[in-house]
């Protein structure tokens, strides 16, 4: 997230993961010192194909989604915390990120529930698109997970978004007195590996973006650990931080997607839909 937010954005719902990663919303706002906003976003009633209709429909559908926002206020409040509530109601992809750039959130939290067969690795349509169309950074929280800042993932292929991820992290890890692990996953088939030094070829090229970042974290004072590993980027990944015991992971995105498109790339995706961990998606501008 930003080293200057100023706003987080969360969007809630009736759901229990959603408390429970508003409660980890109003940690991070009491420590940063930062406006918190919460949305509930009732989804518009369409009818059932025509064939009736409830007059007042979309209050009654609103009822549940309003007493989310009463309860996050009492959640708020029972913590020292102050929070601003907003209903709306409409297409939850695009009220949330229209909320989100309304208020000039410098970060959007979304809480999600625990996968169930997770060989499909599929992350809900929803959550998905609000990631590809966010404004602003956003952080993915698993149900029971907390958000901790002293061991950070972040991954790193040398593109400008996964630098910019990284330097996300050491501003993270710094006032926490954190560590960094920063991972290259070289994502090579094993017949080419043994051919003209392919494989060496890779890892040298991998190295340098490396050392930038662990550079970078000597200058500000994080400890950073490099990493080079063979392997399915999104699997090594979730392994890696199951591994070091990691508390966040965070990575780049390619910048803001159309609302009509499914995440960007499936490396972000399938992170979210298999870690327990929570995750941060940077989005570069």
């Amino acid at each position: 997230m930003p080293a200057r937010i100023a706003t987080i954005l969360v969007a809630v719902d009736p759901g229990d993961a959603s408390k429970a990663a508003f409660r980890q919303a109003v940690r991070l706002a009491l420590f940063l010192k930062v406006e918190l906003v919460a949305v509930s976003v009732t989804p518009r009633y369409e009818g059932n194909m025509h064939r009736w209709k409830i007059s007042n429909a979309n209050e009654q559908f609103s009822e549940p989604f309003q007493q989310c926002l009463e309860e996050v206020k009492q959640i708020a409040a029972e913590n020292g915390q102050t929070v601003r509530t907003i209903h709306t109601v409409g297409d939850p992809v695009r009220e949330i990120v229209r909320t989100a750039e309304e208020e000039q959130a410098g970060l959007l939290l979304l809480g999600h529930t625990k996968r169930t067969r997770i060989e499909r690795v599929l992350l809900g349509r929803t959550l998905a698109k609000v990631i590809g169309a966010s404004p602003c950074d956003v952080l993915m929280v698993p149900e029971h997970a907390e958000v901790n800042f002293s061991r950070i993932l972040v991954g790193i292929d040398g593109s400008s978004f996964s630098m910019e991820a990284g330097q996300r992290a050491l501003d993270l890890a710094l006032p926490f007195g954190g560590e960094v692990h920063a991972l290259t996953v070289l994502d090579i088939p094993v017949e080419h590996g043994f051919h003209y030094g392919v494989l060496d070829e890779a890892k040298q090229k991998s190295f340098p973006p490396l050392q930038t970042l662990a550079g970078q974290g000597q200058r500000l004072g994080v400890r950073v650990v490099t990493e080079i590993r063979e392997g399915s980027p999104y699997a090594t990944i979730v392994d890696y931080s199951a591994e070091k015991n990691i508390e966040l992971i965070v990575l780049g995105s390619y910048g803001r997607t159309a609302l009509g498109d499914i995440l960007m790339g499936s490396v972000v995706e399938r992170v979210v839909s298999l870690s327990s961990r929570p995750t941060l998606v940077v989005k570069k501008g």
